[in-house]
């Protein structure tokens, strides 16, 4: 054998040793990709509800889950010193490293129409609109705020400011008033980063699903400007031969018409979540759905239980394609419609249960887990 073929033996002895020996995740061997993270589960639970939040989490069997709270819009004070709430929240989020807050702040106080604070120690009954804040004019209200947040040790929390911009049922509705909008957001979130120790807030922007009052995407404020693009999603539509159906429907019928909302409404209608998902990845934003849930109401345009929207919904949170970070079910009912699945909270006055026990027992199996 000459000294180039004994060469050519050895290297070749080496090679086969090496792939023989090669750890797992070396080129010979593709390691494995790691699980896709779940997105995190949060729910509302009555204002300052964290024994709501807690008692969801318990029916669960989580460990915790995230809160999701509303500062009243009654008032200026509500939103720049929102103290009953910041105080509350803020134990019980460091009770637990694994919670986190998630608070609603309103654009502007007072009634639908405009007319201003009802309450308050400040500019009662004194006009408010989009425009005055695109102008500047409430951002001490928002350093207030911010101020607060990290006193109380909440720099983290995830603000929505304005939620459900594209309705029509809250003071900021901003139909006919896209660009004040956009603007009106851009002064808040630089005014609050710009308070020392709030660099950690997150700001979703977030109307509801469907085209509403207008089509919510001509109010996008700009990519710096927002963390998270979230949509409230509720088993509740007017689409023709969907909901109400008809006393003597049948079970078949009923979850024809299910299953039509979820298609039709939910996923494709020209604002739904096919919608908002690519949307969300254009801006390379997460997704977050803050509000979901099932519904039955005075209107009877409710889905009422329906555990085929708790199904689609768990596939739509939980497939990494959608980019889900954070969702929150609205865990409770009110006088003249509900959402409510868990027990509630004994003792309260506000345990009243649900009224859709095939979804609950369905959303239990999806989202609950073993302590």
């Amino acid at each position: 054998m000459t000294n180039r073929s004994a060469s050519a033996a050895l290297v070749t002895a080496l090679l086969l040793i090496s792939l023989l020996i090669a750890p797992r995740g070396s080129a010979q061997t593709p390691a494995a990709k790691p699980a896709a993270k779940e997105p995190v589960l949060g729910t509302y639970h009555w204002p300052n509800g964290t024994a709501g939040v807690d008692a969801f989490a318990t029916w669960l069997g989580r460990d915790a889950v995230w809160g999701l709270d509303f500062v009243g819009w009654e008032s200026w004070d509500n939103v720049g010193w929102p103290v009953w709430w910041l105080e509350a929240w803020s134990k019980w989020v460091h009770e637990k490293p694994s919670r986190r807050f998630i608070l609603s702040i309103p654009l502007l106080t007072g009634p639908v129409d405009g007319s201003g604070p009802t309450q308050g120690s400040k500019d009662v009954r004194k006009p408010v609109s989009l425009e005055q804040g695109a102008a500047g004019a409430y951002n001490q209200h928002f350093r207030d705020l911010a101020t607060n947040l990290v006193q109380h040790r909440l720099g983290d929390t995830i603000l929505r400011p304005g939620w459900e911009f594209n309705g029509n049922w809250y003071p900021w509705g901003a139909k006919g008033k896209t660009a004040a909008f956009a603007e009106y957001w851009r002064q808040i979130v630089k005014t609050m980063r710009a308070v020392p120790g709030a660099e950690g807030l997150k700001f979703c922007w977030n109307p509801t699903l469907g085209d509403q009052q207008f089509p919510a995407d001509e109010a996008w404020p700009g990519d710096e400007f927002v963390d998270y693009v979230g949509v409230d999603v509720y088993d509740e539509t007017w689409t023709a031969d969907t909901y109400p159906w008809p006393a003597d429907a049948t079970a078949a019928e009923i979850e024809r018409r299910q299953k039509k909302a979820w298609e039709e409404w939910i996923v494709q209608s020209p604002r739904g979540l096919a919608f908002w998902t690519k949307f969300a990845k254009d801006h390379k934003k997460p997704l977050a759905i803050p509000e979901w849930g099932l519904v039955w109401s005075d209107h009877q345009h409710g889905g009422l239980d329906n555990p085929y929207f708790i199904e689609r919904m768990h596939a739509f949170l939980t497939d990494p394609a959608n980019g889900v970070a954070f969702h929150c079910y609205f865990d409770i009912n009110e006088t003249d419609h509900g959402h409510q699945l868990s027990p509630g909270v004994e003792g309260t006055g506000k345990e009243e249960g649900t009224r859709f026990p095939k979804s609950a027992r369905r959303f239990r199996e999806l989202f609950g887990k073993t302590p």
